[in-house]
C-alpha cells in the first residue's frame, strides 16, 4: 500500500515553489517575486533585532547629506547621499523607510546578479547559485545597514554584468553602460578603483583583447566613465580634496601592522563566503576533475569570469603593501556577485532538481531561522551592548521637540553638536544637522542668533560642551536641558544616557 498523501503535504508550498521557478514561463516573475519575500523578510529581521535602538549613525548621516545635495563631501563622494535623496523623495523618511531602502538594494543586487547568472548558467544552477549568495551575510545581515559599502552592491553587479557582455560583443551601448556604472561605482565609494583595475587587467588578459582593443567598447567605457565622474572631481579640486584626507586617515601604523591587516582581509573574504563554499560542496560533492576546472577552467570566456573574480578580491592587496592603506574585508562587500558563476558553470558540475530544492531550503531556513531569533538578538543587544548616546537619539528629539514647542511656532531649524549625535537627533526632528567638529563656529554662531538652533552633546563629552556654551554666550533666548534617556525591551530595563541640550530660540518667537 501507497503512504498516504497527506505525509507530503508539509512540502507541497515548496512543490509549488520550485515548479514556478523552473518553469521558464514562470520563471523570472517567480525570481521577482521571491526576492521580495526575501526583503520582507530581512526587512522585519531588521526592524525586530535592533528594536531597542535608534539607526545607525552612517544611515542618518545619509538623510543629512541627502537635504543638501552636492557632488561630494567631506567624508565620501556624493551617490550614497543622491541615493537617499531619491528615496526620501518617494517614500517619508522613517525608520522603516531606511530599513526598506536597505533591503531594496540588496534585492536589486541579487536580481541582477540572477540576471547575470543566466546568461552563464542554466536555470538549475543559477538558482542555486542565487541560493547560496544567500548564505554570505553580506546579502543580508552586513547590508542591512545601508551606507556607502552598501551602495556599491548594485553598481558594481550592473558594471560587472555591462562589461561582460561589452567584452563578448564589443557593443556601444553595453560599453557605454559599463563606462557609466564604473564612474557611479566611483562616486559611491573610491575602493570602486579596485573593480576598475580588475576588469581593465581581465580584458588585457582575455584571448579576445584584440578585438576588444581594437574597437570603440574601451573607449566608449573611459568616456562615459570620465563624463559621470567630471563634475564630482571639479568639487574635488574647488573644496581642496576633502574624501582624500578622509582616506588618509586609514593608513596602518607600520608596515608590520599594515601586513598584518592585509592578511586579515583575505583571510576575511574567505571566510565571509565559507558558508556558500561549505554548502556547495556538501550539497554538489564535485569530482577532483570538476574542482580542477573550477580552479582554472579550459573555456577562455569561463576563465576571464574567474580572473575577475579573483581580482575583485586580490587587487587590493598590493596597493595596500605599498602605500601602507589598511584595508578590512568588509570593503569586499559588493565583490561576490560573480561567485556562483566561478563554482557552478563548469560542464562537470551536476546541479538537477533536487540540489536546487535542498539549496533553497538552506536558504530560506537560513532566512526564516534569523527571523525567528529576531527578538533573542534584540534583547541580546539590550541586555549586554551598553547603548551610546545617539542610539537613543528618537527619544532626545521627542524631549527637545517638546521644550522648543512651548516656546516657539517655528520647527527647528538646525541641530548641532557631538556629530554623531546632532546626526542621528536631526534626523528625528527631519531637520538640517551640523557637527562642531566640521562646522565653521563662528557661522553657526550666526546662524543660531539669526534663526534658532538646538545643540545637543553627550553630559560627558566636555569638548563638545565647552563649544556649545562658546555659541551660546551672549544669545538672549536660552534655555538648557540635560535628560536621562532609557528604553525597556519585554519588560527588561535597558541601558541609560545622559544627554545635555541647548535650546537657541529664534529672535521672534511665539510661547504656547
Amino acid at each position: 500500500m501507497s503512504p498516504p498523501a497527506t505525509s507530503r503535504r508539509p512540502f507541497a508550498p515548496l512543490t509549488r515553489w520550485l515548479d514556478a521557478l523552473l518553469d521558464p514561463k514562470r520563471q523570472e516573475l517567480t525570481v521577482i517575486w521571491t526576492l521580495l519575500a526575501y526583503m520582507a523578510v530581512w526587512t522585519a529581521y531588521r526592524i525586530i533585532a535592533t528594536w531597542p535602538r535608534d539607526l545607525h549613525a552612517d544611515e542618518t548621516e545619509l538623510y543629512a547629506w541627502s537635504r543638501h545635495l552636492a557632488f561630494g563631501t567631506d567624508k565620501h563622494p556624493p551617490f550614497s547621499a543622491w541615493v537617499a535623496r531619491a528615496w526620501f523623495t518617494l517614500v517619508p523618511a522613517s525608520d522603516l523607510s531606511v530599513h526598506l531602502l536597505a533591503t531594496a538594494n540588496i534585492a536589486l543586487t541579487l536580481y541582477i546578479a540572477w540576471r547575470t547568472m543566466r546568461r552563464y548558467m542554466d536555470a538549475e544552477k543559477s538558482l542555486f547559485g542565487l541560493a547560496l549568495l544567500t548564505l554570505i551575510p553580506f546579502f543580508n545581515f552586513i547590508a542591512l545597514k545601508y551606507n556607502a559599502n552598501a551602495v556599491l552592491l548594485p553598481l558594481w553587479a550592473l558594471t560587472i554584468h555591462c562589461f561582460l557582455r561589452a567584452l563578448e560583443s564589443r557593443a556601444a551601448l553595453w560599453a557605454a553602460l559599463a563606462g557609466a556604472f564604473a564612474g557611479a561605482s566611483m562616486l559611491g565609494k573610491y575602493w570602486s578603483i579596485v573593480l576598475v583595475v580588475a576588469l581593465g587587467l581581465a580584458a588585457l588578459l582575455d584571448p579576445r583583447r584584440g578585438r576588444f582593443f581594437g574597437s570603440t567598447a574601451p573607449w566608449l567605457m573611459i568616456l562615459c566613465g570620465g563624463l559621470v565622474l567630471a563634475p564630482h572631481l571639479w568639487w574635488l579640486y574647488v573644496h581642496d580634496f576633502p574624501t582624500l584626507s578622509y582616506a588618509e586617515a586609514h593608513e596602518a601604523g607600520s608596515f608590520a601592522d599594515n601586513l598584518r591587516d592585509t592578511l586579515g582581509y583575505l583571510a576575511g573574504c574567505v571566510g565571509y563566503a565559507a558558508v556558500a563554499l561549505i554548502v556547495a560542496a556538501l550539497l554538489l560533492r564535485p569530482s577532483r576533475a570538476a574542482l580542477a576546472d573550477i580552479a582554472w577552467p579550459g573555456d577562455p570566456q569561463r576563465r576571464t569570469i574567474l580572473i575577475v573574480q579573483a581580482l575583485l578580491i586580490v587587487a587590493a592587496v598590493p596597493v595596500a603593501l605599498v602605500t601602507g592603506i589598511r584595508i578590512v574585508p568588509l570593503w569586499a562587500m559588493p565583490a561576490y556577485t560573480l561567485l556562483p558563476v566561478v563554482l557552478l558553470a563548469s560542464p562537470l558540475i551536476a546541479v538537477g532538481r533536487e540540489a536546487v530544492r535542498r539549496g533553497l531550503i538552506v536558504a530560506s531556513a537560513v532566512s526564516f531561522g534569523s527571523l525567528a531569533l529576531s527578538p533573542v538578538v534584540a534583547l541580546v543587544i539590550h541586555l549586554n551592548d551598553p547603548p551610546g548616546p545617539f542610539e537613543y537619539a528618537s527619544l532626545l528629539a521627542d524631549h527637545v521637540d517638546r521644550e522648543w514647542r512651548r516656546h516657539s511656532d517655528q520647527p527647528v531649524p538646525l541641530v548641532a553638536g557631538e556629530t554623531v549625535l546632532a546626526e542621528n537627533t536631526a534626523f528625528y526632528l527631519r531637520t538640517d544637522t551640523l557637527g562642531f567638529e566640521t562646522a565653521d563656529l563662528a557661522a553657526l554662531q550666526q546662524r543660531a542668533t539669526a534663526r534658532g538652533a538646538v545643540l545637543v552633546c553627550p553630559a560627558e563629552d566636555k569638548g563638545c560642551l565647552a563649544t556649545a556654551e562658546q555659541i551660546v554666550a551672549g544669545q538672549s533666548q536660552i534655555l538648557r536641558g540635560k535628560v536621562w534617556l532609557s528604553r525597556p525591551l519585554f519588560g527588561q530595563p535597558g541601558g541609560r544616557v545622559s544627554d545635555v541640550f541647548f535650546l537657541v530660540l529664534p529672535p521672534a518667537t511665539a510661547a504656547k
